[in-house]
């Protein structure tokens, strides 16, 4: 199905007029998507395995990684541990169709088969060192204590879910479609981009340098010490604590930034 829109700007409308304007448009994206999403699930669900009820618990061994990619709707909690290892608790009909592969150092989840009802599918994963999480679909991940990297990286599509602590030198996120990312801790910069519905609440994650750009209705809360850059567009907006001597606002359309206490 493909859908056309008509995007009309008069770049003399009041403020309020041209923000409303986009939201409509934003709304009306939504809509549609929910419409053509819902019905690619209905065809699915003729084709899916239905969960068994009966949960088990299976332990998997892997090769050393560094990085870990997850597509499906898993529930995933990262552990930074000496031991290496997996452990998946599922349906007992659907733990077979859980996919967990090591190649080229990343770690790949995935599901064989499309499933109906399958309940919570939780993986815990113990690493010793991460250095990215690329995760799509309806995925949640959460860290299991703090983890420590140098370099980090974040890439995510969909309706992902992080919740991370993180200490970092360098932090880079990229999100789309309605990606949701909590993090706390700290880090020496952390570079975002950002489209679509997404949004970071970061208020508690103390960074030296940021670099922000977002497009669409992208919501960022952030916490920065020393130099704030931005570039945005759409109707998006940014808050941030902190006293950042350098505060670079590149914006366009309905967005907004602003300080907060």
């Amino acid at each position: 199905m493909v859908a056309f829109f008509n995007f009309e700007v008069t770049l003399n409308c009041p403020r309020a007029s041209y923000t409303t304007t986009m939201k409509k448009h934003f709304l009306t994206i939504t809509i549609i998507s929910a419409f053509i999403v819902t019905g690619i699930l209905s065809s699915c669900r003729l084709k899916c395995v239905h969960g068994s009820g009966n949960q088990t618990t299976e332990k998997r061994k892997a090769d050393d990684f560094k990085k870990v990619e997850i597509s499906g709707a898993f529930k995933v909690h990262l552990k930074q541990d000496s031991t290496l290892g997996i452990t998946i608790t599922a349906d007992d009909n659907l733990i077979k169709y859980i996919s967990t592969s090591v190649e080229g150092g990343t770690l790949h989840i995935k599901s064989k088969k499309n499933f109906c009802d399958p309940g919570d599918m939780v993986i815990n994963i113990g690493v010793k060192n991460l250095e990215e999480v690329k995760a799509a679909g309806a995925v949640e991940v959460f860290s299991d204590g703090k983890i420590t990297a140098k370099d980090f990286k974040l890439d995510l599509s969909g309706a992902t879910k992080v919740t991370l602590d993180l200490n970092a030198a360098n932090v880079s996120t990229e999100g789309s479609g309605a990606t949701e990312i909590t993090l706390k801790g700290q880090a020496a910069s952390h570079k975002i981009d950002l489209s679509g519905a997404g949004k970071v609440n970061a208020f508690d994650f103390v960074v030296g340098t940021y670099d922000i750009e977002t497009s669409g209705i992208g919501h960022c809360n952030i916490n920065v010490l020393q130099t704030l850059n931005v570039h945005t567009s759409g109707a998006s907006e940014i808050q941030y604590k902190g006293s950042p001597s350098t505060v670079n606002n590149d914006k366009s359309g309905a967005s907004s930034i602003k300080k907060v206490d």
